[in-house]
């Protein structure tokens, strides 16, 4: 089971959304589990009001999440995504730890991406790779394009850049993600879509290339 951890040392950044709208999306042609272990709790607060039954959703203290997970791979999911609590709470680096990859949402202003680093220091302290995604970026900003370049230096970023729409926000009032709430060929949907599918190619792409290393 590919096992995705979305964690932002940063408030704000939409990390929550951002894994039930990839988790949603993923759900289309993969059994998944869509994490909470965030104690906000809004992807719990999200299922509530959902009809739906894909994705399924787990809350979960960091504590328990090796136990969850081995649980989840023998009923036969193929994804995880962890929503992390925001910043290094207690419990972060496990959550880390158990995930094969962290996702790094950034909102394209300089304290999110100076936030980034603390971000990046925590998937390394966990032998964990990771990618950047710029979230809720506001439309023909030149401060996407220098948030891209900031974050190239630092690692990964994915060329899909999620925009800051509505669509988003209002999916989730009814328990809906954006891919089901936006008609088909919507940006937002499109963005979504095309997220979720360069990532899951760049996460089999890495998980290769650390068979090959060892």
């Amino acid at each position: 089971m590919l096992k995705i951890a979305v964690f932002s040392q940063k408030g704000g950044a939409g990390k929550s959304t951002l894994a039930v709208h990839v988790a949603v999306a993923a759900a289309r042609s993969m059994q998944v589990i869509l994490i909470d272990a965030d104690p906000q709790g809004t992807v719990v607060s999200w299922a509530q009001d959902r009809q739906a039954v894909d994705p399924f959703v787990a809350r979960v203290e960091p504590s328990s999440i090796t136990q969850l997970l081995e649980g989840a791979t023998s009923e036969g999911f193929e994804l995880a995504v962890i929503d992390c609590p925001p910043h290094a709470a207690p419990g972060t680096t496990a959550l880390l730890r158990a995930a094969d990859h962290v996702v790094i949402p950034c909102q394209p202003t300089m304290p999110d991406l100076s936030a980034t680093a603390r971000s990046v220091a925590l998937a390394r302290s966990a032998g964990r790779g990771y990618s950047f995604v710029v979230n809720r970026a506001p439309a023909r900003a030149p401060e996407v394009m220098q948030a891209i370049e900031a974050l190239g230096g630092g690692g990964r970023v994915a060329p899909i850049v999620i925009g800051d729409r509505r669509a988003y926000s209002r999916a989730l009032t009814d328990g809906r993600a954006v891919t089901e709430f936006a008609p088909s060929g919507s940006k937002a949907a499109d963005e979504i879509n095309g997220y979720w599918d360069w990532l899951y190619e760049h996460v089999k792409e890495q998980a290769w290339q650390t068979q090959q290393a060892a």
